[in-house]
């Protein structure tokens, strides 16, 4: 599945504890097999477009930046499988304290901000769409 190795920096063993979490909800909850795959963010693409409807049902916030950091570092991990490069920090200099950027090809990304603002703001903060523009585009 994945390479203890992959988790690195500060930040790095709480990266491996949510992204573990990430797999146990999409596994337990959606019956989906997270792999590490590209064709995967498709998968967790998924699972927040379900909290989102969730979330706009019954208006409840709790958990949801847990979650949107769960499946944002399980992202970041996605790419650094693939690519064997990239590392999450806690704070971007310009950005702010707790924003996690993933530092990768030369810039940063947010994908734990990504999913969150996914099951807030739904389909128009499309992940895999995010994804495909800023990471597959980058790499081919």
């Amino acid at each position: 599945m994945y390479s203890d190795s992959m988790f690195i920096g500060e930040i790095g063993s709480l990266q491996k504890e949510l992204t573990d979490l990430a797999l146990q909800i999409a596994l337990e909850h959606y019956e989906i097999a997270l792999d590490f795959s590209h064709e995967s963010i498709k998968e967790v693409e998924v699972i927040l477009s379900n909290l989102h409807e969730k979330y706009t049902a019954d208006g409840d916030e709790e958990g949801i930046r847990g979650i949107g950091l769960e499946f944002g570092f399980y992202i970041a991990a996605t790419i650094q499988k693939n690519t064997n490069s990239g590392q999450v920090e806690k704070d971007h200099p310009s950005i702010g304290e707790n924003t996690f950027p993933f530092n990768w090809n030369g810039k940063s990304i947010f994908p734990c901000a990504w999913c969150e603002n996914r099951i807030y703001d739904g389909p128009e903060d499309d992940v895999s769409v995010k994804y495909k523009a800023l990471v597959l585009n980058e790499i081919k």
